[in-house]
């Protein structure tokens, strides 16, 4: 999963990659969630069920907002997605 909006923000955007996530990995799916950093909360973090999240170090430009560009973190979303061994990406 690949959102700018995640936890600690709350909304719907958040509770819907949040609430999908768990539905996902109940039916047996290792799912992962990539968003931008919240203040301190940089690096990966670990959820509820084992939810592991990547915090990437990127600022945001308005209201929670990066600026859309895939190729400032290339290196690193491709780092994760070979980890991971990620085979879907779902972005919002």
């Amino acid at each position: 999963m690949v959102s700018d909006f995640f936890f600690p923000r709350l909304g719907g955007g958040e509770m819907h990659i949040w609430s999908l996530s768990q539905c996902l990995q109940a039916m047996g799916h290792k799912v992962v969630v990539i968003t931008h950093a919240y203040g301190d909360r940089v690096g990966i973090r670990t959820m509820t069920n084992g939810l592991k999240v990547y915090y990437f170090p990127v600022s945001p430009v308005y209201d929670g907002d990066t600026f859309p560009d895939f190729f400032q973190n290339f290196c690193l979303f491709r780092n994760v997605l070979l980890r991971e061994g990620v085979t879907v990406v779902h972005g919002h």
